[in-house]
């Protein structure tokens, strides 16, 4: 029982953390809070709060000031519902050119929640307060009123900035820029220090064959997976945990989530303790998932090259956010994909993201959407050419020597061979990288091969 109320709890307030209601809720819970204690304080204590009667501008009688409450209260929430409206509108038409998936970003922006929460707490505040204004004028919370007014003002200003912040927001550039630093800091989460020796190469994983695999109960994306928790089971259970998928793939219900070894250890407490561990979604989070700001940079630079916009500048500037966050991958260390305990025993085994792997993802759709568009595959060569300067892990190169051997494929198929001699020299510049790349591209294709 104590397992499904932490999960429940856990899986409410990871739904529900940014967006539209944690903190404009909490805003407008404390505006009431002080609407509430405020008047109270002033009645009591009226040598600490007497100051506030020497605003001779203040409405005296409880009337107007009851009027003035209420005018402040109807114009918050008129201003919400129009420039919210309108808000909304905006954002269907950023998802329409640039990606649905950029939607998220916007949610969770905070100016846009802190301005909600102020109208909202402003309006709370209004209505809360209204009922303080029925005695005698010597006894009104003036001190209250001029808060009242003080947060009219404040709302007006913030409407200014949050108009000017959207027409910011919308823009391409900022929105390229806001996705490449949330992924970097995800980048910087998932991976490891910074990188002082050639990054390890560990086994390719598989499936324990004595093993008992464990059901999905739910589909949805996985956001979030407790892997500590699920060290912790696995050392206390004395088994070994596989778990089937990445954080950000779909898991339908009754797939398998993950395989407890030996199946003896996987009881119905295990199970369910197991099950827990994994928050699972209708979207994909940036939270931990590092390819989810990858597959956004490349659904923008696909829509900006797609015959209907036909805009390569906004692809270039995708491809150069590309380059930023993978440069950040070539220079920290991977992620581990096995967690082992004190003694040295296996228990945790999971998919993690590489480098390959998001150079993969950053390349592979734009170099088939842009080989007829010559400066941005010019550009995905010398975005080649930057994170080559930065590393000389040999697996490394091999792989951004393939991405740059598609690319001046692709071109060559459709331009004449007089226009491909800038392409071909950038790639020579790639491949003058690894002096021996010869030898590598030997000794990793039986590798590959033998993994396989």
């Amino acid at each position: 029982m104590k397992v499904i109320q932490h999960n429940l709890l856990r899986h409410m307030l990871y739904q529900q953390k940014g967006g539209y209601l944690v903190l404009p809720l909490c805003i407008m819970l404390v505006s009431c809070l002080t609407a509430i204690a405020l008047p109270l304080l002033e009645l009591h204590y009226p040598q600490f709060f007497g100051w506030a009667r020497c605003f001779n501008w203040l409405p005296k009688d409880a009337s107007m000031a009851q009027l003035l409450l209420g005018v402040i209260a109807g114009s918050c929430m008129t201003l919400v519902s129009v420039v919210y409206s309108m808000l909304l509108i905006a954002l269907t038409f950023a998802s329409m050119q640039f990606s649905p998936r950029i939607l998220n970003n916007f949610v969770n922006d905070r100016v846009s929640q802190v301005t909600l929460g102020l109208f909202i707490g402003t309006f709370a505040y209004c209505m809360v307060l209204l009922p303080s204004f029925h005695k005698a004028p010597e006894s009104d919370p003036q001190l209250s009123l001029l808060l009242a007014l003080l947060l009219a003002a404040v709302c007006m200003l913030i409407l200014i900035y949050f108009i000017q912040h959207i027409a910011m927001v919308i823009q391409v550039n900022y929105i390229v820029d806001r996705i490449g630093t949330d992924t970097e800091r995800t980048l910087r989460k998932i991976f490891g220090d910074p990188l002082k020796s050639p990054p390890r190469i560990e086994d390719s994983i598989s499936i324990p064959a004595n093993g008992r695999r464990i059901s999905s109960r739910r589909s949805g994306y996985i956001q979030f997976v407790d892997e500590e928790r699920l060290l912790k089971l696995a050392i206390k259970s004395n088994a070994s945990i596989y778990i089937h998928h990445a954080v950000g793939q779909f898991l339908s219900s009754g797939a398998p989530c993950m395989t407890i070894s030996p199946a003896e250890a996987a009881d119905a407490q295990l199970e369910t303790a197991g099950l827990a561990c994994f928050e699972i979604g209708p979207w994909r989070s940036m939270d931990v998932d590092v390819e989810f700001g990858f597959l956004q940079m490349v659904d923008i630079a696909l829509k900006a090259i797609s015959p209907a916009v036909n805009d390569p500048g906004t692809a270039i500037c995708c491809i150069d956010r590309l380059c930023a966050m993978l440069l950040v991958a070539a220079t920290l260390e991977p992620p581990i994909t096995r967690v082992y305990d004190e003694t040295g025993e296996v228990r945790l085994t999971r998919r993690q993201p590489s480098f390959t792997r998001l150079l993969e993802i950053a390349y592979s759709q734009i170099i088939n959407y842009s080989k007829t568009d010559m400066a941005v595959s010019l550009r995905l060569l010398g975005a080649l050419e930057d994170i080559a300067t930065v590393t000389d892990h040999a697996p490394y190169l091999v792989a951004m020597r393939k991405q740059g051997r598609e690319v001046v494929k692709n071109c060559q198929a459709h331009f004449a061979e007089v226009d491909c001699i800038e392409l071909k020299r950038r790639l020579q510049v790639l491949e003058s990288a690894d002096p021996q790349r010869a030898t590598l591209e030997i000794v990793q294709k039986p590798e590959s091969k033998r993994k396989t």
